[in-house]
């Protein structure tokens, strides 16, 4: 039960639910709303607090704390973004991510990638390509392909990484692939980086992969309009 009450209350801290006053309703309230003993609330508030998502004042209650404080790593966190309602703003900051991680996870599988690795980045970008006409194919069949390229890395952290923010580039992929003709013009630079890599060329892998994310990254900016952000260099 207590499990249960964290997935719910996590989502709705995520969404903006209890944004207005940054407080959470009663013990009481919620325990009724959510059908579980306070005891259980109580467990699924600590849980909640050991993300970041809360923090427990002795007098003024439970509050919400700021998103600069919530663990974003988190795997639960990052799948509640990922349900957030289509979130632009958590597409861009993902893809803003992407854009720094993603072109050097390329470079080394370009270095390091093994012919079993190339076989899978191959098999994935095949995958890929048989998804034109079929648009509901398209996100697993992308995260498919840029997660074989972050394990070609070998790399323990870009390889966790890349397992981690699944759901988001899930999310990600869906929104930026929804224009028509959008998933059919990035399909050549996806090429271009699977060469690349089974040419072993990093420095190309890494140009091509920083085109690719770009594409994603340029159209989010202009639907978003963050302010005080720019493009970076």
């Amino acid at each position: 039960m207590p499990e249960l009450a964290v997935e719910q209350l996590g989502l709705r801290i995520v969404r903006g639910d209890f944004a207005r006053n940054g407080g959470l309703p009663t013990e009481p309230e919620l325990s009724a709303e959510l059908g579980i003993s306070r005891n259980a609330l109580r467990e699924a508030i600590k849980v909640l607090a050991s993300k970041g998502l809360l923090e427990v004042r002795p007098k003024t209650g439970t509050r919400v704390r700021t998103r600069d404080k919530w663990n974003v790593l988190d795997p639960d966190v990052i799948g509640w973004f990922s349900l957030d309602g289509k979130d632009l703003h958590n597409a861009f900051d993902f893809v803003e991510f992407r854009r720094i991680i993603e072109p050097k996870a390329s470079y080394l599988a370009a270095l390091r990638a093994t012919d079993d690795d190339i076989t899978r980045i191959e098999t994935a970008l095949e995958s890929l390509c048989s998804c034109v006409g079929h648009p509901t194919r398209v996100p697993e069949a992308d995260i498919v392909f840029h997660r074989s390229i972050y394990e070609a890395s070998h790399n323990a952290v870009l390889k966790h990484l890349g397992s981690l923010i699944t759901p988001l580039m899930r999310n990600q992929v869906v929104l930026t692939t929804e224009p028509t003709g959008a998933f059919e013009k990035g399909l050549p630079l996806h090429r271009k980086v699977a060469q690349a890599i089974a040419n072993r060329n990093p420095k190309k892998a890494e140009l091509y992969s920083q085109q690719l994310v770009n594409m994603p990254y340029t159209d989010l900016h202009e639907w978003v309009h963050p302010p005080d952000r720019g493009l970076l260099p």
